[in-house]
C-alpha cells in the first residue's frame, strides 16, 4: 500500500506540474500575441507611409503633366518614388501574408497595387506621347484618371482599415489560431475567447 501522504504528494506534484505547464503556455501565448501586435502596428504604419508617399507623388506628377510643365527632375523624382514602392513590394507581400493571410496579401497586390499601377501607367503614357498625340481611347482614360486615383486612394485606406480591424479582433498570425473559431481548429480556441463570443464581447 502506498502511504496516504505519498499519494497526496504525488497528486499535488501532478496537479502542480499541469498548472505550471498551463501557466507557461498562457505566458508564451501572451508573449506571441504582444509581439505580433507590435509587428502588425509597425507594418500598418509603414504601409500608410508608402501609400501616402505614392499617392502624393502621383497627384503632383499628374498636375505637372496636365499643365505640360514636366521637367526631367520631376520625371526622375516620380520614377524614384515608383522604384521605392517596387523595392519594398515583395517585403510587404511577405509580411502581409505572414500576419494577415493569403487573402489580404492578394488584396494588397491585386486591388491596391494594381489600382495604383493602372493610374501610373495612364499618366506616364500621357507624359511620354503628349495629350495631343493620344488616341481617343487613351484621351478618355486620361480624362478619367483623377477619378481612378481617388478610387485607388479609397482602396488603400480601406485596406489599412481592414488590417487595423484584424489587429483589434486578434485575427493575426498565430493569435488567430487561438482566438478565431472560424479556422476550424477549436482545440486552439481559448475558453476565455469562447466566453467573450458567447456574451457578445467578440465579433
Amino acid at each position: 500500500m502506498i502511504p496516504q501522504t505519498v499519494l497526496i504528494g504525488l497528486v499535488v506534484a501532478v496537479v502542480g506540474y499541469f498548472l505550471q505547464q498551463r501557466s507557461w503556455r498562457n505566458s508564451k501565448r501572451e508573449e506571441i500575441r504582444q509581439k505580433e501586435f507590435e509587428e502588425c502596428i509597425k507594418l500598418i504604419e509603414a504601409l500608410a507611409r508608402v501609400f501616402d508617399k505614392r499617392i502624393a507623388a502621383t497627384s503632383e506628377f499628374l498636375g505637372l503633366v496636365d499643365s505640360d510643365k514636366v521637367k526631367k527632375e520631376d520625371y526622375d523624382k516620380y520614377k524614384s518614388c515608383v522604384f521605392d514602392w517596387m523595392h519594398e513590394f515583395s517585403t510587404f507581400k511577405s509580411k502581409i501574408f505572414h500576419y494577415f493571410g493569403r487573402s489580404k496579401m492578394a488584396d494588397f497586390e491585386y486591388v491596391v497595387h494594381d489600382s495604383l499601377r493602372e493610374v501610373s501607367d495612364v499618366i506616364l503614357r500621357t507624359h511620354k506621347y503628349g495629350k495631343s498625340q493620344l488616341s481617343s481611347a487613351h484621351k478618355l482614360e486620361h480624362d478619367e484618371v483623377r477619378e481612378k486615383m481617388n478610387i485607388s486612394r479609397h482602396r488603400a485606406f480601406r485596406f489599412l482599415r481592414e488590417l487595423n480591424d484584424m489587429v483589434s479582433n486578434e485575427e493575426i498570425g498565430r493569435t488567430a489560431l487561438y482566438n478565431n473559431i472560424n479556422t476550424g481548429s477549436l482545440e486552439f480556441t481559448s475558453k476565455i475567447y469562447l466566453l467573450q463570443r458567447l456574451f457578445g464581447l467578440k465579433a
